[in-house]
């Protein structure tokens, strides 16, 4: 079945790994230690609840499966005041096509053998790297092979037998030994030297997730924004990630009227219907990206005016 789930994800250019469900205490452990240690900090470990999430949707699974899928930043474009913005979205983002083609797959392959799946809410970054799949970068990201970091993780459980129980230690990327220039490139000194767990509570692709307004230092070291949704720096710096930079796939376009109504915090009920499609796949932040988006132009207005 393993094989047969590999073959099927191939063609799409997904990559899949199996562990046994008897592992899924041990991966949300793995959470909570860090919890338990304060390495990771209140707020961030309250946006992480979900690490606890019984598994009630299918209690009967004994696979989870793990699968990566290739991811390219996404180049949104804004029309202002006569004016073209792009607007780069970090990978994984605009995800959601990419999900429900990999979970279509997964049913059918596994429902001819009479097995079922349900999406599985765990740590994907470890469980990627525990299965094999995947090895941590010092920025704490996971590196797929033919991927990099540019990649969406996404995990299932499934009621089919574990023939292939990949489960092994953590491990991360040879190159990282040597290598500093991610830590050197994080707008907000994220990346530790003295230990491995980055500070993700003040990673920039976190804050402007959560903050009400776009963080007010962006404001005084305008450099530091890099992207329209979540950060790049740290990424595009890395030399695992030189052969997938280029790789920029054309997002949707908005008018001046979406952008002025994007601009002005329209509630998401009020959107036109095509807007709000576009928009679909980051509607859980679409309360922040007006401020966002004021920034990044104001950034490039500047660097056009010098």
């Amino acid at each position: 079945m393993d094989t047969k789930i590999r073959e099927a994800l191939k063609p799409c250019g997904y990559k899949v790994k199996t562990v046994s469900i008897a592992h899924l205490p041990e991966i949300q452990e793995s959470v909570a230690t860090l919890i338990r240690q304060r390495l990771i900090n209140k707020r961030l470990a309250d946006k992480w609840h979900f690490y606890r999430t019984p598994n009630t949707e299918l209690p009967e699974a004994k696979t989870i499966i793990i699968a990566a899928l290739p991811q390219a930043v996404t180049r949104l474009t804004f029309t202002w005041q006569g004016r073209d913005y792009p607007a780069e979205v970090a990978p994984g983002y605009f995800s959601a096509a990419d999900e429900a083609r990999a979970a279509e797959i997964l049913n059918q392959v596994l429902g001819d053998g009479g097995y079922k799946i349900s999406k599985a809410r765990l740590p994907l970054k470890t469980l990627a790297v525990r299965s094999g799949l995947a090895k941590f970068g010092k920025n704490n990201l996971a590196y797929v092979p033919g991927m990099g970091s540019f990649c969406r993780l996404i995990a299932f459980y499934s009621d089919a037998p574990c023939e292939e129980d990949n489960w092994q230690e953590s491990a991360a990327i040879n190159i990282c030994e040597k290598c500093t220039l991610c830590l050197e490139n994080c707008p907000n000194g994220n990346i530790d030297a003295e230990r491995f767990l980055i500070h993700a509570e003040n990673c920039l692709g976190f804050l402007n997730e959560i903050e009400p307004d776009f963080p007010y230092w962006v404001q005084y070291q305008p450099d530091r924004l890099n992207a329209f949704v979540g950060c790049m720096r740290c990424q595009s710096a890395c030399p695992v990630n030189r052969p997938y930079l280029k790789n920029i796939k054309a997002g949707p376009s908005f008018s001046e009227e979406e952008t002025a109504l994007i601009l002005n915090k329209t509630p998401w009920e009020q959107l036109p219907p095509e807007s709000r499609k576009k928009l679909e796949d980051i509607r859980g932040i679409y309360p922040l990206i007006a401020c966002n988006l004021s920034a990044l132009m104001g950034k490039q207005r500047q660097a056009g005016q010098k």
